[in-house]
């Protein structure tokens, strides 16, 4: 890889990165408003792609000793994919600093595997709540102040 090219990927994974780390922040403002607390386990989906099944898959080993890992392979056969979840478990806590400190290390762990953290939700089964990234359209460079 040139210099060039491992320059755009670094700003890449940065401006990702950034995004992410926003969107968390957001996310948990409306935790907050919507009334949980870090006593509220919510159920935890996530996931990563890459164009490299070797690195999906060695990324997706690693998430597994917390979350319950899936691999797949996108319809058109170019990207793949490791989904993940803490169903049928839940997590408490994810509220304000912990949130944001999940994105961040998602995203590092992600890119360490040159892999790309996509989105993520939180659900509330007990009050059938969602909030989720994939929803959102939250650009850091832009949304300043």
């Amino acid at each position: 890889m040139t210099d060039d090219a491992k320059q755009i990927w670094t700003d890449y994974y940065a401006r990702i990165r950034r995004r992410r780390i926003a969107e968390a922040e957001f996310i948990a403002s409306q935790l907050v408003a919507d009334g949980v607390t870090a006593d509220t386990v919510l159920a935890l989906d996530f996931k990563h792609f890459g164009t490299v099944e070797s690195d999906v898959r060695r990324l997706s080993d690693q998430l597994s000793e917390n979350y319950s890992m899936t691999v797949l392979l996108s319809d058109d056969g170019e990207t793949w994919f490791a989904n993940g979840t803490t169903r049928p478990y839940g997590v408490d806590g994810m509220v304000g600093d912990q949130l944001r400190d999940w994105a961040a290390f998602m995203c590092d762990v992600s890119n360490s595997y040159a892999c790309v953290f996509s989105t993520w939700k939180l659900v509330d089964p007990q009050r059938k709540m969602e909030w989720a990234t994939d929803d959102l359209d939250i650009n850091p460079e832009l949304d300043v102040g």
